[in-house]
């Protein structure tokens, strides 16, 4: 019966972060209900027994809402974490050009396009003083920085303009866009549940602003909306959402743009879910998270895969 729930949602979205958002989602709206008592995020002495039996009966009380949930909307993981691993390759890219403009493609609510507005923690080494705080640890060789290789940045960025990419962005005025953006956070993760909430509260403030379109089709238009300064294409677990063909196109689509113009491109994607995005033999299937650099500059383009990275920014280990 369970099953049949998510059995509802158009196939790309018929995985089971689906249905946990959606089940998520409806406790949020109404945390009184008795399945809430197992959520760390919405109780403080969660219970610890055989949840089971509450969740199916839950399922059942809530068939038509479930149903309609995964039916219309899609798993909007805006995983600020990413910005710690972002922020390495932003950060190379200002180094060697200085004011950047970033364009985050899959932007959802735009909070990946604040990252010069948190404060990180790589390993001990502090970057910035805003919030919330982001821990990211670092692990592996450290490159040599004369060598021109990336590390952790010893300053923010100046990042001179800003402009999100979605076919669905999420409305930061919508309390129901934003409760589901809550939703698709794993509720035992209370940390990232805390911190996508003082995200939330930054972007209220800061009011980035994310287009509706498509990754592909308005990425040029997107680019030439930006400011003045060297655009930088940031995306983050966004590419695995497009099939293999599509994924080619967009790789095609940056490289007509990087043969017109000097641009960068910041990406974190996991080889064995974006298959068609060009992996080095060494890469191809590989289930961690890559941050790769790729640097177009009088149309010559330069590849760099900079480290292996947990998916939400947690840790990062130098290639």
């Amino acid at each position: 019966d369970v099953l049949a729930i998510l059995a509802e949602a158009p196939v790309p979205q018929r995985i089971p972060v689906t249905l946990f958002a959606a089940i998520h989602d409806l406790l949020l709206a109404e945390p009184d209900q008795e399945l809430a008592q197992w959520y760390p995020n919405l109780t403080t002495a969660p219970r610890t027994d055989d949840p089971l039996p509450t969740a199916l009966a839950f399922c059942a009380e809530h068939h038509a809402e479930l149903v309609e949930l995964v039916r219309s909307r899609t798993p909007q993981t805006n995983e600020i974490g990413r910005c710690a691993l972002l922020l390495v390759g932003l950060g190379r890219v200002a180094t060697e050009v200085g004011a950047v403009t970033q364009l985050d493609v899959g932007a959802s609510a735009g909070l990946n396009l604040l990252a010069d507005h948190y404060a990180y923690d790589y390993s001990g080494q502090r970057v910035g003083t805003g919030r919330p705080l982001l821990r990211c640890e670092l692990r592996g060789a450290a490159p040599d920085p004369s060598s021109g290789s990336a590390t952790v940045p010893v300053r923010l960025p100046v990042i001179a303009s800003r402009l999100g990419l979605d076919r669905n962005p999420i409305d930061l005025n919508d309390p129901e866009q934003v409760r589901w953006l809550e939703a698709c956070v794993w509720p035992d993760q209370i940390e990232r549940f805390e911190r996508l909430r003082a995200a939330i509260g930054v972007a209220e403030q800061a009011r980035p602003l994310v287009a509706k379109g498509d990754a592909v089709a308005d990425l040029a238009s997107a680019v030439e909306r930006l400011g003045p300064g060297h655009p930088v294409v940031t995306s983050s677990w966004v590419l695995s959402y497009l099939e293999p063909e599509r994924q080619q196109d967009f790789l095609a689509e940056l490289n007509r743009l990087g043969s017109e113009r000097d641009l960068s491109w910041v990406s974190l994607e996991e080889p064995s879910a974006a298959t068609n995005l060009g992996w080095p033999d060494a890469l191809v299937g590989s289930s961690l998270s890559v941050l790769r650099l790729v640097r177009w500059r009088d149309g010559v383009r330069v590849e760099a895969f900079l480290a292996e990275c947990h998916p939400h920014g947690w840790w990062l280990r130098w290639l």
